[in-house]
């Protein structure tokens, strides 16, 4: 044990030496600094400005991806399912039943996280067709007219 602990001491203090030998740019303060990638609220408020909203296909779109991930998640379950109903038929295998009971475990996790997708999807969807019915009309969806007539009102301020 006293042997493992001096290896990973060695190890992560190599790690750390080269990690300071390595050049980090012509600034040498850049360590100093471990927060200077972090955004002010200034600049965050600027970004969520420049995001225009989602449109009509994009939720049909993202709908799409959202099944596309839903069917690999029942395709998954299926499988696991399948190779617990396996072991099942071959009690020699798993003589106490913890595999199978985990396998069973990890398929009923990508059934439920399937059925959330797939309610994501169809919120998504009618949320689409709801926007494209609006886009043919020619009107504005309701949460854009609240940006463009109250834009200082945004977040609740």
């Amino acid at each position: 044990m006293r042997a493992l602990t001096y290896v990973l001491i060695g190890v992560l203090g190599g790690m750390g030496l080269m990690s300071l030998s390595q050049e980090r740019g012509s600034d040498p303060t850049t360590m100093l600094t471990p927060v200077s990638y972090a955004m002010t609220s200034a600049e965050q408020a600027a970004e969520l400005d420049d995001e225009k909203p989602w449109s009509g296909a994009d939720l049909l779109e993202m709908a799409q991806v959202y099944d596309q991930q839903a069917d690999e998640l029942q395709s998954e379950a299926v499988q696991l399912e399948q190779r617990a109903m396996s072991l099942a038929k071959k009690p020699h295998m798993d003589p106490k039943g913890f595999t199978r009971s985990g396998w069973m475990l990890i398929a009923s996790t990508r059934w439920k996280s399937a059925k959330e997708l797939r309610e994501l999807a169809a919120m998504h969807r009618s949320e689409g067709q709801r926007l494209l019915a609006l886009e043919k009309k020619g009107e504005v969806p309701p949460e854009d007219l609240d940006k463009e007539s109250k834009p200082s009102q945004k977040h609740g301020t």
